[in-house]
């Protein structure tokens, strides 16, 4: 009985995922011989397959140091999938900027290892190929966003491409720890234009006091839009965002010619 399962542990080794835990952290740490490394972003991936490169990422996975959180927290920005192959299996993380998902539970980490992966992607001399079904999927997406009014379409998620980010819902405006409540004074149809005021919500000075207008224009496909913000003080800011579903696909892109006028 003995000699038996310690052969099924044998068996189970190289493709098992241990949660180690330390100093109120907990590590991801990854036993076992790995074939290859898949990151996908959207539906684009590398497999990363030099020895060198895998050490590095796993070494970068297993020294993070994660806090276990109860649910997956509102984070506005894309996700990035790393699916960690052996001969026999794979195991699947997703990372969407902090917040680390694996294996049914969600965890925070002390830096922001999405950025650091992504970094990895964007440096890896990998080819670069596309996953088709998840390119179906993000077209239909795009698509069933073009028949939105202009209303509807800036609710949702969007960041810049510096990764800020604001969240409008029911004529309330989430930028970052802040809140504000909005008011549509203008719609453009025609120029796909929305002109918004924004107001305090908390505060005795900012409570219900204007703090800023937005003229917004939003393009074509209802997923990228050019932000100009008026402070009431005479400053003004410009921002170019893509919109973020609530699946954390990225369907707009900074690329487009739209940023380009």
């Amino acid at each position: 009985m003995i000699k038996k399962n310690i052969y099924v542990f044998l068996m189970i080794l190289p493709c098992i995922f241990m949660l180690v835990g330390c100093d109120n952290y907990t590590k991801l740490m990854f036993k076992g011989d790995i074939d290859y490394i898949k990151i996908q972003i959207g539906e684009r991936y590398k497999e990363i397959t030099n020895p060198k490169d895998i050490n590095n990422l796993i070494s970068l996975i297993e020294e993070s140091k994660l806090r276990k959180i109860k649910e997956k927290q509102n984070v506005i920005y894309y996700k990035i999938d790393i699916f960690i192959h052996t001969k026999t299996k794979y195991n699947k993380i997703t990372v969407i900027k902090d917040i680390i998902f694996y294996n049914g539970n969600y965890y925070k980490s002390e830096s922001n290892l999405g950025k650091q992966i992504e970094k990895i992607y964007s440096d890896m001399n990998y080819l670069e190929l596309i996953d088709k079904n998840e390119a179906k999927k993000i077209k239909n997406k795009r698509i069933n966003r073009r028949n939105l009014s202009l209303q509807k379409a800036l609710e949702g998620y969007w960041i810049d491409s510096k990764g800020n980010s604001l969240y409008f819902k029911d004529g309330w405006l989430y930028q970052g720890k802040y809140e504000f409540r909005y008011h549509i004074n203008s719609i453009d149809r025609n120029r796909n234009y929305i002109h918004i005021s924004v107001f305090g919500v908390k505060g005795f000075f900012l409570k219900g006091k204007k703090l800023f207008d937005m003229h917004i224009t939003i393009d074509d496909t209802k997923n990228n839009l050019k932000l100009e913000k008026d402070m009431v003080g005479r400053y003004r800011y410009n921002y170019n965002m893509i919109y973020i579903d609530d699946e954390n696909y990225k369907l707009g892109t900074f690329e487009y010619k739209f940023f380009n006028h």
